[in-house]
């Protein structure tokens, strides 16, 4: 039996490329969910209560395996969008999580 694996993304836009940005994510989020992937929560960050705001945009999403998770980013469809990604966001993370 597979141990679900949550992903985090958190991303910074680069508002000079914003359409790149844009374009990134309306091709990933359905490929993350084609390959399994179930949206927990994604959100546009307004502002920091402790600390700085370090990020523009936070996303979760539940996946049946770790090996579901490679499977995406290791994919030719994922690495043919990395050049959006790449020039659409200032910075991203994008980690793999279990539970506690």
């Amino acid at each position: 039996m597979s141990i679900k694996t949550t992903i985090i993304v958190t991303a910074v836009f680069n508002p000079d490329h914003m359409p790149a940005a844009q374009e990134y994510m309306k091709q990933a989020i359905p490929m993350l969910i084609n390959g399994g992937g179930e949206v927990i929560r994604r959100v546009k960050v307004t502002r920091a209560v402790v600390g700085h705001k370090k990020y523009s945009v936070f996303l979760v999403m539940d996946f049946p395996s770790e090996r579901a998770v490679d499977a995406i980013f290791s994919s030719k469809a994922y690495a043919e969008i990395i050049p959006l990604r790449n020039i659409g966001f200032k910075s991203i993370d994008i980690v793999c999580a279990s539970p506690m």
